[in-house]
């Protein structure tokens, strides 16, 4: 008997977590691509292609609405069966609610995996084909500059190749230059240079060594003022976008950077960031379950002194109200608080754990309090 029932709760939990996530994200797509369409209408793109960018950006708002998802997805599953006093029967016949509950908090284990999943292998895939679409739809997939695992390759004025080590955009700085120049016959010159600072609308190259492969010959210049490299407002946008990048990559760009004597706030809180944002699914999760059936919504009104009673016939109503006004607080807590993390307020490795925090130990205990 205990069985079946939390296979309904299971079955109708999942029912109704698709449904929003999916019918959401999509629903996000669309309204970013009608956000779009004055700069793409334009160049008179294909259906095909417009319906590729939908689609492409999916994944990056299921990761965003997931912890929503399943909170309102908990509260409505829990609330309806308080509604039908199904917990109440649970209880008369001798069950004990965290038993009914346990498979939900391997669910929500899961569904914390999943978003990290996501974040890690699809949404960097999905994230350069919304940009490739962009590029294709606007410039005809011509795009200047690639950035991968760390370093940024360019494609110079003169035809040639260009490949920075490190690129920090707000600076206008690279290091670690190489540029190779070609003909018909191949690859003719090579030049080395360990930094170069864009002044007066020319990139100035320091510490340069040139290799002229058809000679053999190897000169050194302290300076010199290149032209073919196009200005960094002309590429810094395809320079580094943090959701292109999985963990091992921020982690490593990021050690980059402080081994060139460089320190990235930002990108300090949007690694941590990475981590912290799917854990809250689970806890999203128990939060949702303990507000439902907390002593028939005694949870509730714990944490927000909201008087339930009488409200039973319209549990639906009440269970969405709160979710959104849970997601609400939880989104607008936990952008205020990566803002103090990006302007050096709050410890960059702190920033990102801090509502996520607050959230995690509320759930937890409103969880560990339902009455048996």
């Amino acid at each position: 008997m205990m069985l079946r029932v939390q296979r309904m709760y299971i079955a109708d939990f999942f029912k109704v977590l698709f449904v929003l996530t999916l019918g959401m994200s999509a629903l996000f797509g669309v309204l970013s691509l009608i956000d779009k369409l004055e700069e793409f209408m334009p160049h008179n793109p294909s259906f095909g292609l417009l319906l590729q960018y939908a689609l492409a950006s999916v994944p990056r708002n299921i990761i965003y609405f997931l912890p929503m998802t399943t909170l309102l997805s908990s509260l409505f599953i829990f609330s309806q069966a308080i509604k039908r006093r199904e917990i109440v029967a649970i209880k008369t016949s001798g069950g004990r609610m965290k038993a009914v509950l346990a498979p939900f908090v391997v669910i929500g284990a899961l569904l914390t995996l999943a978003g990290f999943v996501l974040g890690e292998f699809v949404v960097p895939v999905t994230a350069k084909k919304v940009r490739a679409t962009t590029a294709e739809i606007t410039e005809q997939g011509k795009r200047l500059a690639f950035f991968k695992e760390g370093s940024l390759y360019i494609r110079g004025k003169d035809g040639s190749i260009v490949k920075i080590s490190l690129f920090l955009p707000s600076q206008n700085i690279s290091k670690g230059i190489s540029i190779f120049k070609f003909n018909e016959d191949g690859l003719t010159e090579r030049i080395d240079a360990e930094t170069g600072t864009w002044e007066n609308n020319v990139w100035k190259l320091k510490s340069i060594q040139v290799y002229d492969l058809s000679t053999g010959k190897i000169s050194q210049i302290p300076e010199m003022a290149y032209t073919e490299i196009e200005s960094p407002k002309i590429f810094s946008e395809d320079a580094i976008k943090v959701e292109e990048m999985a963990l091992i990559e921020l982690i490593r760009y990021k050690n980059r950077l402080a081994e060139a004597g460089f320190r990235n706030v930002k990108l300090s809180v949007d690694l941590g960031s990475r981590l912290s944002y799917p854990i809250v699914n689970l806890f999203m999760l128990l939060l949702g379950i303990s507000l439902s059936v907390g002593g028939e919504q005694k949870g509730i009104e714990k944490v927000f002194r909201i008087k339930t009673q009488g409200t039973h016939s319209n549990a639906g109503v009440v269970s969405a109200g709160l979710g959104l006004l849970i997601s609400v607080l939880y989104w607008l807590g936990y952008s205020f608080t990566l803002s103090l993390g990006y302007s050096g307020t709050v410890p960059p490795i702190l920033a990102p754990w801090i509502v996520p925090i607050i959230f995690s130990l509320i759930s937890l205990y409103l969880y560990h309090n339902i009455p048996e």
